[in-house]
């Protein structure tokens, strides 16, 4: 199984991170509480065959998920891939992320939960006064 290079990582991530400044909102991406991004690869399963792959890790301290998140890019299909590790094994979440959906699947992941604005909004009310 061959290790990708240096160079090869760091385009993938700033591909990653160019596309997130462009689609989401600067305040959106601040409330995720991003920590420690860090370029490096992973080992995915793909086609039956394990290979290493390109991806953007976050740790993120969202309303709905804290861990660390790990962001792939598929540049064949032009579509972003999403993985979180829980007890340091990765779970693919999503593999079909569009271009102009990365910032809106990541706050439904880290932040929303998939809930609407409305319910949303309703518990972090909750959460906020109860403390």
């Amino acid at each position: 199984m061959k290790r990708l290079k240096k160079r090869q990582i760091g385009r993938v991530v700033c591909t990653i991170l160019q596309q997130l400044a462009i689609t989401t909102p600067i305040n959106v991406v601040y409330s995720w509480g991003i920590t420690n991004k860090t370029a490096t690869q992973i080992k995915v399963s793909m086609n039956g065959r394990k290979r290493f792959i390109a991806a953007l890790m976050m740790e993120v301290y969202g309303f709905n998920y804290c861990g660390k998140l790990y962001i792939t890019l598929n540049s064949v299909k032009q579509v972003f891939g999403l993985y979180t590790e829980k007890n340091g094994i990765l779970h693919e979440e999503n593999s079909d992320i569009p271009f102009g959906e990365l910032g809106k699947v990541l706050d439904a992941i880290i932040e929303t939960g998939g809930r609407s604005q409305q319910e949303h909004y309703q518990r972090l009310q909750e959460f906020l006064h109860g403390r």
